[in-house]
């Protein structure tokens, strides 16, 4: 999958998953999981070819 087109699924999962929060509908449901496992497979993907992993961004101490 090209940039653009996981851009454009990340957008329309998310057109979806507000949709379903605000409606609460099944269909809106249904459509932002289908999305949501598209974004999943294609990170698990290219998780799989870069072996990168995410950077989880450690807190500051406050008082240091």
């Amino acid at each position: 999958m090209d940039a653009e087109t996981f851009y454009d699924k990340v957008v329309l999962m998310r057109m979806y998953q507000k949709e379903y929060f605000r409606t609460r509908s099944s269909s809106a449901l249904r459509m932002s999981k289908a999305y949501e496992k598209e974004i999943d497979d294609e990170i698990a993907r290219v998780q799989r070819i870069t072996g990168k992993m995410p950077k989880i961004p450690t807190q500051q101490d406050l008082f240091k």
